[in-house]
């Protein structure tokens, strides 16, 4: 369950891209407990069936790579993905190991390679990281990659609760017409190899319920947004006896679209995670849509099951200068 804002460490894009492997941050966040890093990695598109691959490796037809030395990773590591950590003031690494999921694509007759997802929590860390990345054995070397940091003044303001937080959204103008959002004419673009122009941002609230903005990503023409959703007490109960199993009323739950010309453009539902008990629940939600025209837009997020109404964000869609 939520429960620090923390500060933006990262604003997301591609740190690796290599023939056999790339690597984005889709989210970093610092806190004063320590630092969440959220990694998307993808390998290129295999079309060869199973069948295919196994006549190649008989045939001595080898068209992976040879797998890449190791100087960082312990002999007996034994992993089979992306493995993550960091390095010491005394050039040693530290692998972590976080929660993940993955995917093998979409096959012969898609466009999509395997994909590997993970977060990862570090250490309290300040002003910069050495990220070490390595997936020997597909070939893809260790790499240690540089990043800068919020300073430790910067994380400590950050560290406020997302109960005594400002809002940083105020009430729809009413009365608004509904639509769905227009759908992407084809897969969205990768979320990593965007950048973060908003969050975290606590967006609405009440005594036991929370909506927070945790980034808006923006990638070409298309928008991705990740909101997370908090409550507690009997209300958490309520809400963990109507969310499983599901299938639910979607439109009772998080909720997230964009105000425009008069009319309220729901977003698609890209995916989503939901977890809980008997005095707590939390979920994360994320919506892909058409990045409308102009340099910012109104953000309209809703959470009917937990009683909080819709709320309007004017957000930018450029980075910072």
């Amino acid at each position: 369950m939520i429960e620090t804002l923390g500060v933006l460490a990262h604003r997301g894009g591609l740190l690796v891209d290599r023939p056999e492997l790339s690597v984005g941050v889709v989210r970093a966040l610092a806190r004063p407990t320590g630092l969440e890093v959220e990694l998307l990695a993808r390998r290129p598109l295999d079309r060869r069936s199973a069948k295919q691959r196994q006549a190649d490796i008989r045939a001595g037809r080898r068209l992976d790579p040879p797998p890449a030395p190791r100087r960082l990773l312990p002999a007996y590591d034994e992993g089979a993905d992306l493995r993550v950590g960091w390095l010491d003031g005394d050039g040693a690494a530290h692998w972590e190991y976080g929660s993940y999921e993955s995917s093998s694509g979409d096959g012969g007759q898609g466009s999509e390679g395997p994909s590997w997802r993970t977060t990862v929590w570090f250490p309290p860390m300040y002003d910069a990281v050495s990220l070490v990345l390595a997936w020997p054995e597909i070939g893809f070397p260790e790499t240690v990659i540089r990043l800068p940091l919020p300073d430790r003044a910067t994380v400590e303001r950050g560290a406020v609760s997302v109960w005594r937080a400002p809002l940083a959204a105020r009430s729809i103008p009413t009365p608004v017409s509904h639509h769905v959002a227009e759908l992407l004419p084809t897969a969205p673009p990768p979320v990593e190899a965007g950048h973060v122009v908003a969050g975290p941002l606590v967006l609405s609230r009440d005594a036991d319920a929370v909506l927070v903005l945790d980034r808006l990503t923006v990638v070409d023409t298309v928008l991705w947004l990740e909101v997370s959703a908090a409550a507690r007490g009997a209300l958490a109960g309520s809400l963990v006896a109507r969310s499983f199993p599901p299938p639910r009323d979607p439109t009772e739950a998080v909720s997230a679209g964009i105000l425009r010309d008069g009319g309220l453009f729901w977003a698609q539902r890209q995916r989503g995670t939901s977890s809980g008990g008997d005095d707590e629940f939390a979920s994360t939600n994320e919506f892909v849509l058409p990045r409308p025209p102009g340099d910012a837009l109104d953000l309209v997020v809703a959470w009917p099951d937990a009683g909080l109404p819709h709320a309007l964000l004017h957000l930018p869609l450029r980075l910072p200068r």
